[in-house]
This record gives structure tokens, sequence and C-alpha cells, in this order.
């Protein structure tokens, strides 16, 4: 599973990059350091999303086992989940997880895991950043998932 074929926004920088996973160094329009984020290909979908069934799913991915890849994360790096919830972002079912970790000098890092299906792929995007920035990074990676999806989604014809 190669890493995606995404755009990335001009202020996200490339820091690394492996076969799976592509990360980047974060700044705001002035320059100035916001956080990390990287954009990952979970896997493949598993089948269409059941709006009738009591499990929500994202791909046909049960949101309880991309939970689970969050929980699993943030326990090998001392982190803990908050929150999660669904939401609506470029006309697809968005599958979010927050969560926090101890960073530099023991300051609270805001981590934000989103996992959206595009292309029949499960792609997450996940950001860190000291709590004082995770809103700007979290509308910049909403930004990311919306030309994700909306790139993956086939043409109409006409």
């Amino acid at each position: 599973m190669g890493a995606c074929t995404c755009t990335a926004p001009r202020t996200w920088k490339k820091s690394q990059s492996s076969q799976s996973e592509l990360q980047f160094n974060v700044a705001d329009e002035s320059g100035a350091q916001l956080g990390q984020a990287s954009i990952s290909v979970v896997g493949p979908t598993m089948g269409a999303d059941d709006n009738n069934s009591k499990t929500k799913t994202v791909g046909g991915v049960p949101t309880t086992s991309l939970r689970r890849n969050v929980i699993e994360r943030m326990i090998r790096e001392n982190g803990w989940v908050v929150n999660d919830y669904q939401k609506e972002i470029g006309g697809k079912k968005v599958y979010v997880v927050i969560a926090q970790s101890e960073g530099a000098g023991g300051r609270i890092q805001s981590r934000i895991f989103y996992f959206a299906e595009a292309d029949g792929r499960i792609y997450s995007v996940a950001t860190n950043a000291p709590t004082d920035s995770s809103e700007k990074l979290a509308a910049e990676s909403e930004k990311v998932i919306t030309s994700l999806v909306r790139s993956r989604q086939p043409q109409q014809a006409g």
C-alpha cells in the first residue's frame, strides 16, 4: 500500500516520507511553526457505508477499529484519547479522533486524527500541535481532507 498522491497546502513542508506515510512540518501564512502533520493510507475500504446500521463506519471499516488504532498509538506515546465523532467534510463522512499527549517541557500537545474514504482506500490525516495552534492546524487538515475526497470522486458523465 503506497503513500497517497494527495496535495498538501503550501504551508505544509515535507519533512520525511516512507512507503506508507508522508510527514510535514506545518507553518502559518507568516511562517511561524504550527505543528506537524502526516498523511497515510490506513488500508482498503471494506464496502459501502450503511447509514441504517447501528455500527458507524468509514468505507465499511467500523469506527471502533479506527479508534483502537489511535488508542494503541497513544499508549505507545503516553497519550490519551479525549473525544471522537463523525462529521461531513467535502461531502463525505469523516471520522475524527481527538487525543492529547505531553510534549517538550510538559506542554500538552493536541492530536487530531481524521479518517476518510477516497478511491477505495481509508486515508488518515493526523496532526500534532501545541493546544494554542490546534484549531488553525485542524482547519488546514480539513482542507487536505476536502481536496483528497473531491479529487478521488468519480467524475459524472455529462
